[in-house]
């Protein structure tokens, strides 16, 4: 006889859980959280590379983060402009205005949460802040 259903979706999960780096035997809240979505280090690195990539002139990387935040990170809003704010949180405001950056975000840097705060006063969408992230990170150099 073959596999139950069950079988199938806790071997599915197990799986899933091994490519976002859970620990097999971790404690049950830590593996729904990191379940929900990319463990908070991985969305910084992401967010950093698809910057260093705009930068370099690869265009194609504004469309696989798109791709990633719809697939496996739109229920994590909280989570995604928290990251934002980590990897702006050092930058200063570039001396010309960049391209892709919305004025209210560059007036909003040097603050303690300059995306999340940006991104909730002007009601803009999780992937528009994400966007804007990137596209500040590659017009700042470093």
């Amino acid at each position: 006889m073959g596999t139950s259903n069950r079988e199938r979706r806790a071997a599915k999960q197990r799986r899933r859980d091994q490519r976002r780096g859970v620990p097999a035997d971790g404690p049950p809240a830590a593996r729904t959280d990191v379940g929900r979505g990319l463990p908070a280090e991985t969305l910084r690195r992401l967010l950093r590379r698809a910057g260093t990539d705009l930068a370099a002139g690869h265009e194609e990387a504004l469309t696989e983060l798109r791709h990633l935040l719809a697939e496996h990170l739109a229920r994590r809003r909280s989570e995604i402009l928290t990251a934002c704010d980590e990897v702006v949180a050092d930058l200063a405001r570039p001396a010309a205005d960049p391209p892709g950056v919305p004025a209210g975000l560059l007036a909003a840097l040097g603050s303690p949460r300059p995306v999340s705060s940006w991104a909730e006063d002007a009601r803009v969408s999780t992937e528009d802040a994400t966007l804007a992230t990137v596209h500040l990170l590659a017009a700042t150099p470093g």
